[in-house]
């Protein structure tokens, strides 16, 4: 069978939030789309699956306050319905101490992990993060700063944690201080979202075909010509435009375009990794314990329903997370041991949790980022541009991609910046 043979402004790769907005951006600004996703359905990591009344993310998802993606979402109409994280509710656990979570002067005064020296300590390094320069840190990693200014033991078990929690990357040896102290020192709040992510996929996917983007799902690119003019193949279509816009990871980034410097970054990427255990329960048998926060290994569990809309009225929906390291070798690991691991802390924390399951989803090897903001890159400044600098007229998007932020807010910031660029060459 033929292709046809069509002439589109731009084609969009990637149906998840950025590709979504990249599109939805570009339409509105008067530009043919195509906006082309593989899966059956659009949302990438994002998307959320109902069972038994229950939301199920594709594992823990906040949408932090404060960042760029923002003003995306406000540009295209969206709004986001949720709760607020409760920080009052934090605890952290500490070998078999479990005690709340010292963020503020409150729980510093009266959290069970610190004795009255590391309490001072800590307290003098919370206030450091407000007022010191952090950018002088960029290219170093945290484990730096800690040698620096943690005397402690228990302190700098707790700043590794919240770094841990902030970047959700185990590895303060190669974690951008500048990056992640920064995230720590801003304490920024974090919307869990009613419904789950999904709301905010169908808010995109909504805008994207209301400004007219035609919308292809369950169909993958077969190959990439680069121009210009550029042609993108599909199994029964052939489009040719004058921008294309590839808003999945940086490894398959590399596949389709096999242009050196996308080549480049893909070797140099660094993938942030969890293992997660998602659990609906018919109740919680403790519900006081809603956080908790590991010290002494890379764990962390939530009560999200308790926040926002995710459970049915009397049901729990959690989330136990197991923070991976960034080194492939350390990944060989049996995942299975991860889940007994999850499981066995779940024990200690909700006695009795096993009675209760109405469903369960565990996600190995979740990809939680497509690249870890390391020194070794220079932090944020580090990350690939958004304009492919060897294909012109070719672009990225992506959590990994820009020098704004990272997570949802970097796919966010990266669509605007791409549109912006493809809108103003056109003018």
């Amino acid at each position: 069978m033929s292709s046809i043979r069509e002439q589109r402004d731009v084609v969009v790769i990637g149906g998840g939030i950025g590709g979504l907005a990249a599109a939805a951006l570009l339409a509105r600004g008067g530009r043919t789309v195509t906006l082309v996703e593989k899966a059956p359905r659009f949302g990438g990591r994002a998307i959320t699956t109902e069972r038994e009344g229950f939301k199920f993310n594709l594992g823990i998802h906040a949408f932090y306050s404060g960042g760029p993606g923002e003003a995306v979402l406000r540009e295209l109409g969206i709004t986001l319905s949720g709760g607020q994280t409760d920080r009052s509710l934090y605890e952290c656990q500490d070998g078999a101490r479990i005690g709340r979570l010292p963020v503020d002067a409150d729980s510093l005064a009266t959290s069970e992990v610190l004795d009255p020296a590391s309490r001072a300590e800590l307290a003098q390094l919370l206030r450091l993060l407000r007022t010191e320069p952090l950018h002088v840190w960029r290219g170093r990693p945290v484990s730096a700063w800690l040698e620096k200014h943690a005397r402690h033991p228990v302190v700098r078990r707790l700043l590794e944690a919240v770094v841990r929690l902030a970047t959700y990357t185990h590895a303060p040896d190669e974690v951008d201080a500048a990056y992640a102290l920064s995230l720590v020192g801003s304490q920024r709040g974090a919307l869990l979202l009613d419904g789950g992510w999904q709301t905010l996929v169908n808010g995109l996917e909504s805008a994207a075909r209301a400004a007219g983007v035609e919308m292809i799902h369950g169909a993958a690119v077969t190959g990439i010509e680069l121009g210009p003019p550029h042609t993108v193949r599909l199994p029964t279509r052939t489009l040719h435009t004058t921008a294309v816009v590839v808003a999945t990871d940086v490894m398959a980034a590399a596949r389709l375009l096999g242009c050196p410097s996308v080549d480049a970054w893909a070797a140099r990427a660094r993938p942030v990794r969890a293992a997660c255990l998602d659990l609906a329960l018919h109740a919680l048998p403790d519900p006081r314990r809603l956080v908790v926060l590991r010290l002494d290994q890379p764990l962390y569990y939530s009560v999200h329903s308790r926040s926002c809309r995710l459970a049915p009225v009397g049901g729990a929906l959690l989330h136990l997370v197991k923070y991976l390291p960034l080194r492939p070798s350390d990944l060989d690991e049996d995942p299975r041991e991860d889940r007994r691991q999850l499981e066995a802390w779940l024990d200690e924390l909700q006695p009795g949790w096993r009675e209760v399951v109405v469903a369960s989803q565990y996600l190995p090897r979740i990809q939680v980022s497509g690249g870890a903001v390391t020194a070794g890159q220079q932090g944020l400044q580090g990350r690939p541009s958004p304009i492919v600098p060897d294909a012109p007229g070719v672009y990225l998007v992506g959590d990994f991609v820009g020098a704004q932020d990272h997570l949802a807010h970097a796919s966010l910031a990266s669509a605007e910046a791409v549109a912006r660029d493809v809108l103003e060459r056109a003018a």
